[in-house]
């Protein structure tokens, strides 16, 4: 049998450039290595980006696309964009991740005839978390809608979670015929994020939250359970760090100063391992994630979590083994956990190994890119 393959053309689209380096830098050199050729489109490619995309052997593309909110017209424009640079670059593979890119991604792939189309769902996104009123319940309408066309336009479908599968099936928008892949998130380099020793306990003990300063990461329960804890052990510290977000979902920093003064505010992190090292327990309380990035390099670092049973995040933790579940959106609940860990702080390093164990067995980047290049049709043989 004839195992030699022609290169391909891979055109992965994101919503954010950056995140082509920060997600997608293993996937991308795991094409590269198997002789393949790839496209990196996402708006405002900065010069630095564009020079590590390079770098990387890839060939950034600019595209016009909205991260955020629905205009019809400026989404019309991304649609005929990407259709029109399709049909321009003539890629084999098409996959779009995030939302908007997996959605118009798809959709343009099938207008330029594309041969393989295999959107990734990394989360499904603030209008897809419970309640949210009738704007959101209006976008969800709407995404809902879209994914339908988009995945009724694909081969294959990934999935960062098998909750995210289930709500979109349930909806009616994910043909039963489409076959579907779930992965372990982005998964994580286990080279790159070591495991480091607990701090010692004489320290204060840290807590920390990296995340966008988005209300559905739970910012505002971190803070008040912050304010909690503190205020019966005051040898307690609280870490957080993350961008500051716009949007209607955006936790204004000014709000973050005012009510939150028991969190040491860090900003922006480029690199958050030497935080990870500082920190004895990893904290998210987010209402739903595909598969959180944050809590995957905190599982590597051996760091025992704190997060919550909602979707991507219940299946970072084995509970009573590496960490803790709590419900999403509950403060004093959050506060129970931490208060109960701090008690247990001897438990602390034999949590943490459970931690880097998990990483190793399932979140290994290596293991997750083997899975993806399977749905790229790019693993080898057929």
């Amino acid at each position: 049998m004839n195992t030699k393959h022609e290169p391909k053309r891979v055109a992965l689209v994101a919503s954010h450039a950056p995140s082509l380096l920060l997600f997608r830098r293993p996937l991308i050199e795991a094409i590269g290595a198997r002789g393949h050729e790839v496209l990196a489109l996402a708006p405002d490619i900065a010069p630095d980006t564009k020079a590590a995309l390079e770098n990387l052997g890839a060939t950034p593309v600019e595209i016009p696309l909205s991260r955020t909110g629905l205009n019809p017209i400026a989404d019309l424009a991304t649609l005929s964009a990407l259709t029109g640079l399709f049909r321009k670059h003539r890629p084999d593979v098409v996959m779009g991740y995030t939302p908007k890119p997996s959605i118009y991604a798809s959709l343009a792939a099938a207008r330029a005839n594309v041969p393989r189309i295999v959107p990734m769902v990394t989360g499904l996104g603030y209008a897809f978390l419970d309640g949210g009123g009738v704007k959101a319940g209006l976008i969800r309408r709407i995404t809902t809608a879209l994914y339908a066309r988009a995945f009724a336009a694909s081969h294959c479908a990934v999935f960062h979670n098998a909750d995210d599968r289930a709500v979109l099936a349930k909806a009616g928008c994910l043909p039963g015929s489409l076959p579907t892949v779930v992965v372990s998130g982005s998964g994580v380099d286990l080279d790159y994020f070591a495991a480091r020793p607990m701090p010692p306990l004489e320290r204060e003990l840290t807590f920390l939250m990296i995340a966008r300063l988005v209300r559905y990461k739970g910012i505002a329960e971190y803070c008040a359970a912050a304010e909690m804890v503190k205020s019966h052990r005051p040898d307690t510290r609280f870490l957080l760090a993350g961008p500051e977000e716009t949007g209607p979902a955006g936790f204004p920093i000014s709000e973050l100063k005012t009510g939150a003064s028991a969190v040491d505010y860090l900003g922006p992190v480029d690199d958050v391992r030497p935080l990870l090292a500082q920190a004895h327990i990893y904290v998210l309380p987010s209402y739903g994630e595909g598969m959180p990035r944050t809590v995957l390099e905190a599982l590597a670092t051996a760091r025992p979590i704190i997060t919550t049973d909602a979707r991507g995040c219940r299946e970072t933790v084995v509970a009573g083994k590496n960490g803790m579940l709590v419900a999403p959106q509950s403060a004093s609940a959050l506060a129970e956990a931490m208060s109960a860990m701090a008690d247990r702080a001897d438990t602390l390093a034999a949590m943490g190994r459970e931690s880097r164990r998990l990483a190793e067995t399932t979140f290994d980047v290596t293991k997750v890119n083997a899975a993806m290049l399977e749905a790229l049709g790019l693993s080898g043989a057929e």
